[in-house]
């Protein structure tokens, strides 16, 4: 055996070892002041979930799926709440999220619309225009469509472009092509709540630590206009720290030209997948108060999960033409519909879900929060909630942002009510905040397909390089538009 493939597997067995052993350990320490034998239990799981969250011990999605028994057997909650969670409505909605992005990839709709977005004629081959629409392109689609498939199909596409003009790797535009592929996709899926999986995680931390369910228009009510903000702010960045000095060189874009060619004329099928998604959208934003104003007797069915899984099942129903067998073929086949599901992205939400009850059931977040807020002294409410933020972002930088929106969400929530601020508010930017994985690969899958796809054309410390800003003015984007719009959309008598 190498000493290099040795040294591997001792770091495996390390990682594997951690997390029980932590759990043993921290079960043999008495209970912290303010903390029963309970909380004690639970915060010995927290840790044995995390280590192996954070060594890669296991899949993730293996580490949440064991978690739910983990919390069982050791009697931190009961079995049927526990296995619940399979059912959460934050699970329906992504599942129905997923069946209706699912069309939208096998009819290639998706790269349709990023060839389409970047070939408008405000382009015409010039840089920043280019940045602007490519970075906006993957942005609003993160929205609607998983951000790591986004961010894999910019930046193959900033790459075709570079290849195609033979262009050096380094060369400023093209840094900031793919850079923008990762960082646009993670800042555009705060906008709506099926932009990514940690946002149904922060639906589903608030509905249980404040009994409040999150609608989909009140989630991109602020989550909307934030998100055009930080597309913005990132194009800014990008012209400021790597292209301020570059010629401004018009840039041929006759690969992308070619890429959309090759796609031919619009299908019957991506017609078909938009028109299931803009359904789903309209019936999202207005669909419930619609239905209640022209007397409709399912009104009340009318919830974001409901909408998805009803929009998700109507691609399986509509047909697009006959077979030669006779057969009728539908928009989207059921082979295709088990295959857009990502029972990886949904058992890890199960498991985080899980993971921010687990903590509330043993009364972790209480005292947490009243640690943090002894700490904090006579800080005011806002210094706090803008220290939350601060905490958020450099720790998902770290960390999986989904396990730390699952530790740190309950805390929030406590803190936010003990400092009489919004807590349906600071916990909602609080965790859109923490979604912004951006600064190392390992930060989030988006960063990590981005780096991974660019051929060199993008490197690590070009993210770390611009990672720092735009985290501070993410948060202060985020801090000001929770100030203006937070109680507009929540009032305090609905948040509390």
């Amino acid at each position: 055996m190498s000493a290099t493939k040795s040294h591997s597997c001792v770091r495996h067995l390390v990682g594997i070892l951690s997390g029980p052993l932590a759990f043993l350990i921290i079960l043999q320490i008495p209970p912290f002041a303010g903390l029963g034998p309970l909380g004690m239990k639970c915060i010995a799981a927290a840790v044995w979930i995390i280590l192996w969250w954070m060594t890669d011990a296991f899949p993730i999605a293996l580490t949440s799926f064991f978690s739910i028994v983990l919390y069982s057997l050791i009697g931190v909650m009961k079995p049927l709440a526990a296995f619940g969670f399979m059912g959460n409505p934050s699970i329906m909605l992504l599942l129905g999220a997923m069946l209706l992005l699912g069309v939208w990839k096998e009819s290639r709709l998706i790269e349709r619309y990023a060839c389409w977005a970047i070939t408008l004629p405000i382009v015409r081959g010039r840089p920043m225009p280019l940045l602007l629409v490519f970075g906006f392109a993957a942005g609003l689609l993160s929205m609607l469509v998983p951000n790591i498939p986004v961010a894999i199909l910019f930046v193959s596409i900033a790459v075709a472009m570079a290849k195609g003009v033979h262009a050096e790797q380094g060369q400023p535009i093209y840094k900031c092509l793919c850079l923008s592929s990762g960082v646009a996709s993670a800042l555009g899926g705060a906008g709506t709540p099926i932009g990514g999986a940690p946002n149904l995680v922060v639906i589903g931390v608030i509905a249980s630590a404040l009994h409040y369910n999150v609608e989909f228009l009140e989630w991109s009510a602020i989550g909307f206009p934030m998100a055009i903000l930080w597309l913005l702010i990132m194009v800014f960045l990008c012209w400021l720290i790597f292209l301020r000095n570059d010629s401004g060189d018009r840039i041929p874009i006759e690969t992308t030209f070619e890429r959309l060619r090759g796609l031919g004329p619009v299908t019957r099928r991506e017609h078909i997948a938009m028109l299931t998604m803009l359904l789903a959208l309209f019936l999202w934003s207005v669909g419930q108060p619609l239905a209640k104003w022209l007397g409709l007797p399912f009104a009340k069915m009318l919830t974001a999960p409901v909408i998805a899984l009803l929009c998700g099942c109507l691609v399986f129903f509509i047909p697009v033409r006959t077979e030669e067998n006779g057969r009728i073929r539908f928009a989207m086949t059921w082979a295709e519909g088990l295959k857009s599901v990502n029972w990886d992205i949904l058992l890890f939400v199960v498991g985080a879900l899980a993971f921010g009850q687990m903590l509330i059931n043993g009364g972790v977040d209480k005292w947490l929060a009243n640690l943090i807020s002894s700490i904090l002294g006579d800080m005011s409410p806002m210094a706090v909630w803008l220290v939350l933020m601060v905490i958020a972002a450099l720790i998902s930088q770290a960390f999986s942002n989904v396990a730390v929106i699952g530790l740190l969400l309950p805390v929030t929530a406590t803190l936010a009510q003990q400092y009489g601020l919004n807590p349906v508010v600071v916990c909602l930017t609080v965790g859109m905040v923490a979604n912004i994985g951006i600064m190392f690969p390992f930060s989030s899958p988006p960063a990590a397909a981005a780096i991974i796809g660019s051929d060199g054309y993008v490197e690590p410390r070009d993210f770390l390089k611009f990672a720092l800003p735009m985290l501070a003015c993410a948060i202060i984007v985020a801090f000001l538009t929770g100030v203006i719009l937070g109680d507009l959309v929540f009032p305090m008598t609905a948040a509390n």
